[in-house]
């Protein structure tokens, strides 16, 4: 079991104390050493990362993919010492001649099974009662409740003796669950489970001839690569799966997955690529609205997609390629999107705002940022999402160098809870 911010915390404050025996600000310097140089442009200063470092070992919030990452290149120390057991290690397929689909979703443990029956029509309920649970809770919770559900609905498509027609009708329910799973399990930051969920739907999605699915669940897995700080990774699977959906993918799919490939490009600092990413994001939403969408893709609205254009452009912004006025722009316009048709997705709302206080802090407007932050906050609190408290945290060790009241306030509150 992958172990909490806690031990996490105390894993990383005995390796810095241990001999030869690193400061926070000693240790903070060997972080930003171990970065790459481009890397090493969007970490924060020492003073701030010192803070950071203080907030993880007390174990308030566990580092980030890329903070883990240089941990073991600035300690010495192995992935396993620090933070558990290698979680990206996939269990070995067990023998027999069991439906290969089933076979990707066997949870490394048992303990989440759910003894509850699952009928075709259950599985095709709970599916639509997990899409209108996801628009306000975060990954935390729901990946505790679908785990079960997913195994029930495997061993219903093992064991139940299905008609043709109904078994691809249960093949099409599942490949939706196990495409929640993988995403509820990105926001959760469970890799291992994200990969295996995601790889799953693939299969399923081509097992029922469903090319939009498929193309779709690529670009998940775009994200996880690119939340994962892979970004080179994160352009290729977007590319693929921007291919894959060529063929009938609905509108709404190739514009999430043109915004996919558009975050890949920012990371890797491709302005140009990026902004024409952007474009055919957007235009692909004004297309023809009337062909009927798969429910997977209810959460591409106008919203998103200025959301995903600041999301690119506060990341060009990071790395000193654009102004950020551009980020605050389309950011504030996300907001404004969110609050006024969709005030209930609570998760989407502090993810954009957190992003927005970066922005302001960009731009130099630290009270600004430090009001926005303190809405974003306030959401953050209400809801479970590991992915959201990651960017928090670095939102909050940005800010620590600014010796301003509304700062100084804002974070002492978070930093005290």
């Amino acid at each position: 079991m992958t172990p909490g911010s806690k031990e996490i915390g105390r894993r990383l404050r005995a390796a810095r104390e241990a001999p030869p025996r690193w400061s926070r600000a000693e240790m903070a310097r060997r972080l930003r050493t171990a970065a790459d140089p481009d890397e090493r442009a969007r970490l924060p200063h020492v003073a701030s990362l010192a803070d950071q470092i203080k907030q993880w070992e007390a174990g308030k919030w566990a580092p980030s993919a890329r903070y883990r990452e240089l941990y073991v290149r600035a300690t010495g120390r192995t992935w396993d010492e620090l933070f558990g057991a290698d979680t990206d290690a996939q269990p070995a397929p067990p023998a027999g001649d069991a439906h290969p689909l089933p076979l990707l979703l066997t949870p490394p443990s048992a303990g989440a099974e759910s003894s509850r029956p699952l009928t075709v029509t259950g599985v095709e309920a709970l599916l639509g009662r997990l899409y209108r649970l996801d628009d306000e809770f975060g990954g935390n919770e729901l990946c505790q409740v679908i785990e079960g559900q997913v195994t029930a609905a495997f061993r219903l498509f093992n064991e139940a003796a299905l008609r043709i027609q109904t078994e691809r009708r249960l093949l099409t329910a599942v490949a939706g669950l196990t495409q929640m799973a993988g995403w509820l399990s990105i926001d959760a930051t469970r890799h291992a489970d994200a990969s295996r969920y995601l790889s799953a739907t693939v299969y399923a999605a081509h097992e029922t001839d469903d090319l939009g699915l498929a193309s779709h669940a690529m670009g998940y897995m775009s994200l996880h690569a690119f939340y994962r700080d892979q970004p080179q990774r994160a352009r290729t699977l977007a590319d693929a799966a921007l291919s894959l959906a060529r063929a009938e993918a609905s509108p709404r799919t190739r514009a999430a997955l043109h915004n996919r490939a558009a975050r890949a490009h920012a990371r890797l600092g491709e302005v140009n690529p990026c902004r024409r990413q952007l474009d055919l994001a957007r235009a692909e939403y004004a297309c023809d609205q009337t062909r009927a969408e798969p429910q997977w893709t209810t959460y591409v609205s106008p919203a998103e997609i200025a959301a995903q254009r600041g999301a690119c452009l506060l990341d060009l912004a990071l790395q000193r390629m654009l102004s950020p006025a551009e980020a605050v722009a389309a950011l504030t316009e996300a907001v404004h999107l969110a609050e006024t048709t969709t005030p209930d997705h609570a998760r989407d709302i502090a993810h954009y705002k957190t992003r927005l206080a970066t922005a302001h802090l960009l731009q130099d407007e630290p009270e600004q940022a430090a009001r926005v932050a303190g809405e974003a906050h306030d959401l953050a609190t209400r809801i479970g999402s590991a992915r959201i408290d990651e960017r928090f945290a670095e939102l909050v060790a940005r800010m620590q160098p600014y010796d301003v009241p509304e700062v100084r306030a804002l974070v002492d509150r978070v930093t005290t809870r």
